[in-house]
C-alpha cells in the first residue's frame, strides 16, 4: 500500500472533497502495523512449538468493517482500502503488470519460504530485516517519485499538516528510519483525535515531538510565562545542600587561579573554557543543573586538548580538569535529578547542524530574546552564537566540528517548552497584545526550532 500511496492523488476526478480522510487513513494503517500497534483485533494464534498448540484459536475485538483488505484470489495482490463505516472510500488495485505487485508478491514468498509452525519465529526475523530496508530495496520505480510528489501535493495544498507524513514516507523511501518511540506515540494517538482530521492530527503530532525533544534534552528548570511582563522566563528547581554547591564552586576557582597564573599552561582570561566558567559563577551560582552541566562541557573540552597536546599537561592543568570531574560528580551525588538528566543526556549523540540551521538560529534569535525576559534573553544571546560557533569553526586538531553539547540542550529544551506553552490562548493572546512579533509567528518559529533539535539528536 505504500508503494501506490499516489492512488489517491488529489487531482484525480474520483476523490471526491474527501481524498485528505482517505490519505489520512491510510497513513494511519501504515504507521500502525510497523510501529506492531494494534488496539482493535488482536489474535491469540498457535505458538512456536507444535506440541503445545491448542486445538481452538479465537479471535478478539475483530472488526466486521475494517478499514483494508488484502487479497491473492486473482494471483496478484488486490487492494481495497474503506473507512470505518466499510463505504468503500479507497481505491483499489489489482494490475498484473503493476512493478509494485510483483515486488511486493516476491516479498511475500521471501519471508514465508520454508517456514512452519515449528520455526515461524524465522518469518518475524525476516519480516523485522525487511521493514529495515528501503522500501523500494535497491530497484528503481516510477512509482517512487509519484508517490513522493503526492505528498508533496498535500502538503502544498495544506501548509505544515502533512509535512511529518512526507518525512516520515521520504525515510521509509531511503531506508533511514525515523526515532522509533517518536512513531509508536504517533500510532497510539487516541481514535478521537483521529476522527478530527489532518489538521488536528498534525497539531497532536507537534506536541508529541515537542515533547519527545524535551525529554531528550532534560534541564532540571521550569519554563513559564510571565502574564504581566507578557515574557517567557526559565526557573531552575529548587535544590538542597548550598554548602556543597559553594564548595564545589571555591575549588575549581582556586585552580582556575592556578591555571591563569602560568602563561605556559595554554590558557587566558579570554579562553573558550575560562569564559564559559567565569559564565557559569557569575549566571548560575545557585542553579546545580547549569553548575554541572559547565563543568561537563568545560571537563570534556579540556581533556580533548590535553590528549591532542594543544594544551600542555602541566600540574595545573590536569587539576582543573580534575577539579571539574569532581564537582560534576559531586553535585550528581547529591541532586538525583541532576544525576538522571546527566544519565539521559550522555546516550544522546549530536550531530553536526544541517544546512541553512546557522541561518535559521541567527533569524531566531531576536525573535527570542524579544519573548524572553532579560535572563532568558541574555541566555540567547550567548547560547545560540555559541552554538553557531561551536558547529561550524574546525577544530585545530581537524576533527570534524560539532555542536556544543550544553548549548544545544538549553536551546532546544526551552525551545520544545515553550512551543508546548503556546498552545494556550491566553498566552496568544497576551503575545498578541504585547510582543512586537505575532503569536503564529512566534509558535511557527518553535516548531521550525523542534524540528531543527529533532536532527540533532
Amino acid at each position: 500500500m505504500l508503494r501506490q500511496l499516489s492512488s489517491l492523488n488529489p487531482d484525480d476526478d474520483w476523490m471526491g472533497p474527501n481524498h485528505e480522510s482517505q490519505m489520512l487513513l491510510a497513513l494511519r494503517l501504515a504507521i500502525t502495523v510497523l510501529s506492531g500497534v494494534n488496539r482493535t483485533k488482536r489474535i491469540y494464534s498457535a505458538p512456536y512449538t507444535p506440541s503445545n498448540r491448542p486445538e481452538t484459536h479465537y479471535l478478539k475485538f475483530y472488526r466486521s468493517d475494517p478499514i483494508f483488505e488484502l487479497s491473492f484470489a486473482s494471483g496478484a495482490p488486490e487492494f481495497a482500502f474503506h473507512d470505518g463505516a466499510g463505504s468503500g472510500l479507497g481505491f483499489d488495485h489489482g494490475d498484473t503488470d503493476v512493478f509494485e505487485d510483483r515486488l511486493f508478491s516476491h516479498e511475500v514468498l521471501e519471508v514465508g519460504k520454508g517456514v512452519s509452525l515449528s520455526n515461524k519465529e524465522i518469518a518475524d526475523q525476516r519480516s523485522i530485516a525487511l521493514s529495515k530496508m528501503p522500501l523500494w530495496r535497491d530497484f528503481q520505480s516510477s512509482e517512487m517519485s509519484a508517490n513522493i510528489e503526492t505528498l508533496e501535493l498535500y502538503e502544498r495544498e495544506s501548509p505544515r499538516v502533512w509535512r511529518f507524513w512526507l518525512e516520515w514516507y521520504t525515510s521509509l523511501v531511503n531506508g533511514v528510519r525515523m526515532d522509533r518511540d517518536i512513531l509508536n506515540r504517533v500510532a497510539l494517538i487516541p481514535d478521537e483525535d483521529w476522527d478530527q482530521g489532518p489538521k488536528h492530527i498534525a497539531q497532536c503530532i507537534e506536541d508529541i515531538r515537542a515533547n519527545y525533544l524535551a525529554e531528550k534534552t532534560p534541564v532540571a528548570e521550569t519554563v513559564e510565562f510571565d502574564d504581566d511582563k507578557g515574557k517567557f522566563h526559565a526557573t531552575p528547581l529548587l535544590f538542597e545542600k548550598p554548602d556543597l554547591i559553594g564548595a564545589t564552586l571555591s575549588q575549581v576557582q582556586d585552580a582556575i587561579e592556578d591555571v591563569l597564573a602560568t602563561p605556559a599552561n595554554g590558557l587566558h582570561d579570554n579562553s573558550l573554557e575560562i569564559r564559559k566558567l567565569r559564565r557559569t559563577f557569575e549566571r548560575y551560582g545557585n542553579d546545580p543543573q547549569q553548575i554541572e552541566m559547565g563543568f561537563v562541557s568545560v571537563q570534556k573540552g579540556l581533556t580533548r586538548q590535553l590528549l591532542s597536546d594543544e594544551l600542555p599537561a602541566s600540574e595545573e592543568n590536569l587539576a582543573l580538569r580534575d577539579a571539574l570531574e569532581e564537582g560534576a560528580r559531586a553535585i550528581r551525588a547529591t541532586h538525583p535529578v541532576v544525576a538522571e538528566n546527566r544519565k539521559i543526556l550522555n546516550e544522546q549523540a549530536i550531530r553536526e547542524l544541517p544546512e541553512g540551521a546557522k541561518e535559521q538560529l541567527e533569524e531566531a534569535l531576536p525573535i527570542l530574546v524579544a519573548i524572553s525576559d532579560e535572563n532568558l534573553a541574555d541566555d540567547w544571546q550567548y547560547d545560540i552564537p555559541q552554538l553557531i560557533n561551536d558547529a561550524t569553526t574546525p577544530l585545530p586538531s581537524g576533527a570534524s566540528p560539532l555542536p556544543g553539547a550544553d548549548e544545544t540542550t538549553r536551546i532546544f529544551s526551552r525551545a520544545a517548552k515553550m512551543s508546548l506553552l503556546m498552545k494556550s490562548a491566553k498566552i496568544v493572546h497576551a503575545i498578541d497584545n504585547g510582543a512586537a512579533y505575532k503569536a503564529t509567528a512566534i509558535a511557527l518559529l518553535l516548531k521550525e526550532l523542534v524540528t531543527l533539535g529533532l536532527k540533532l539528536l
